[in-house]
C-alpha cells in the first residue's frame, strides 16, 4: 500500500471526494497537466504489464511531439482525496506510456491507451543470444536487464532473496529472462518484477496472508464495502510442488525438492479429499537445495489461494496495490485476502479480485 496520512482511511469511510492528475511527458517538450474527462485504470500482478490505462483528456489538449504522442510520450496519472477543506492527498497509479491516441470529433476528447513499464522492457527484445556468466546475483542481474531497456528508472529491492545464476544463456524475451517463466531469474528466487506508481522497478518476495493486513474492508456504518461475491475452482490449483534444477547449462543437477500442503485447516491438504495436484518445476537457475525450497515456496503460495476467490466492490482507495494483504468483513468470522486485481475508474466503485491461501511457512514441508 502507498504511504498516505493518518487523515486518509477516516476520510475514505466518512465525507470526501476522489480527486486525479493527469501529467503530460512529452518527447520534446515541458510536462503540463491536462484536464480529464474519464479515466480507468487496471493493476493487475498476474499480468505481465502491471497498469493499463484509458482516459479521454478534453478536446484541445495539445498534440504532437510537444504533446500528446505515442512517439515516446507518457501520461502520469495520480488519484486521491479531497478532503473537502481546500486540500488533497494524491497518490500515484502509473507511469503510463502512451500507444494510442484518438481524437474523437468534434468535441468528444482525446481518448489515450498507456502501459506500465514492463511494456517497455518486453518489448526490448535481446537482439542475439543474450549470456551471462556464472555467479552473477539474479538481484543484479535483473537490475542490469531492466535498466538497460529503462536508464532513468530505479531498481527498489524490497527482498534480500538472491542466488548465485550459473552461466545462462536467454533467446529473444528480456521479460521472460526477469519475471514470469519458469526459467526467468525472479522465479528462481522466489520474487516478483513490477514497476510501481511512478513508473520505478520494484522487487517483492511473492506476497502470502504472513503479511500483515494494509486495511480493512468492512459493512456497515463506517464501512466501505458495496457487495461481495465468491467463487471457487480448481484450474491451476496445486498443492505439490516438485523443483529441479535441471543442470542444462553443465551444472550438477538439483533436487527433486519437494513442497506440499500440510497445513491441516487447508482444504487443499495432500492428505485430505482434495486429492494430490502436483506441478513439476524445472529450471537451469536452480543451483542449490535451499535456492529450490524457496521457489517452489513461493510456487505454492501463489497456487493455493487460486481455489478460493472474493471479488469484491468497495469506496475506492487508490492507495492499494496488487500483493496488498486486506482483512475483509462480510457478516461472517473476518478473513484475510490478499489482492491479485484492482479496477479504478473515474465513474464507479473500485473492484478487486482476491485469494485467500494456506501457503505460508507454517504449512508446507
Amino acid at each position: 500500500m502507498w504511504p498516505v496520512s493518518r487523515r486518509w482511511d477516516p476520510a475514505l469511510r466518512h465525507a470526501h471526494r476522489m480527486t486525479a492528475r493527469a501529467t503530460i511527458l512529452p518527447p520534446a517538450g515541458a510536462p503540463f497537466t491536462a484536464r480529464l474527462l474519464s479515466w480507468s485504470v487496471t493493476a493487475d500482478r498476474t499480468a505481465q504489464t502491471r497498469r493499463t490505462l484509458q482516459a479521454t483528456l478534453a478536446p484541445g489538449t495539445r498534440q504532437g511531439l510537444d504533446g500528446v504522442t505515442v512517439r515516446g510520450g507518457y501520461l502520469q496519472l495520480d488519484v486521491g482525496v479531497d478532503y473537502l477543506d481546500g486540500s488533497q492527498e494524491l497518490v500515484p497509479q502509473g507511469l503510463f506510456r502512451l500507444d494510442s491516441e484518438d481524437a474523437e470529433r468534434p468535441d468528444g476528447g482525446l481518448a489515450v491507451q498507456g502501459y506500465g513499464r514492463e511494456r517497455i522492457v518486453a518489448d526490448d527484445k535481446f537482439l542475439a543470444p543474450r549470456t551471462e556468466p556464472a555467479n552473477s546475483s539474479a538481484l543484479d542481474l535483473i537490475e542490469t536487464l531492466l535498466t538497460e531497456s529503462v536508464p532513468t528508472a530505479t531498481v527498489h529491492r524490497r527482498t534480500t532473496r538472491d542466488a548465485a545464476v550459473p552461466r545462462t544463456t536467454w533467446e529473444r524475451e528480456r521479460w521472460e529472462a526477469i519475471d514470469g517463466t519458469d526459467a526467468s531469474l525472479a522465479r528462481s528466487i522466489g520474487v516478483e518484477v513490477w514497476a510501481d506508481g511512478r513508473g520505478q522497478f520494484v522487487v517483492t518476495a511473492v506476497p502470502t496472508l504472513a503479511d500483515s493486513p494494509v486495511w480493512t474492508v468492512d459493512e456497515g456504518a463506517g464501512g466501505v464495502l458495496i457487495k461481495a461475491s465468491r467463487s471457487s475452482s480448481t484450474e491451476g490449483v496445486n498443492n505439490i510442488i516438485v523443483a529441479v534444477g535441471d543442470g542444462a547449462n553443465g551444472s550438477t543437477p538439483v533436487g527433486p525438492l519437494i513442497v506440499r500442503d500440510t497445513d491441516p485447516t487447508s482444504p487443499t491438504r495432500v492428505d485430505g479429499p482434495f486429492g494430490r495436484r502436483p506441478r513439476f518445476y524445472s529450471s537451469p537457475l536452480l543451483t542449490t537445495l535451499a535456492q529450490a525450497d524457496t521457489a517452489a515456496r513461493s510456487l505454492l503460495a501463489n497456487s493455493l489461494g487460486l481455489a478460493s476467490g472474493l471479488s469484491f466492490t468497495a469506496v475506492p482507495n487508490p492507495a492499494l496495490e496488487p500483493g496488498d494483504v486486506v482483512l475483509v468483513k462480510t457478516g461472517g468470522p473476518a478473513e484475510l485476502h490478499i489482492i491479485d486485481k484492482i479496477t479504478l475508474s473515474s465513474t464507479s466503485a473500485m473492484t478487486c479480485e482476491t485469494r485467500s491461501t494456506k501457503a505460508d511457512e507454517g504449512g508446507a514441508t
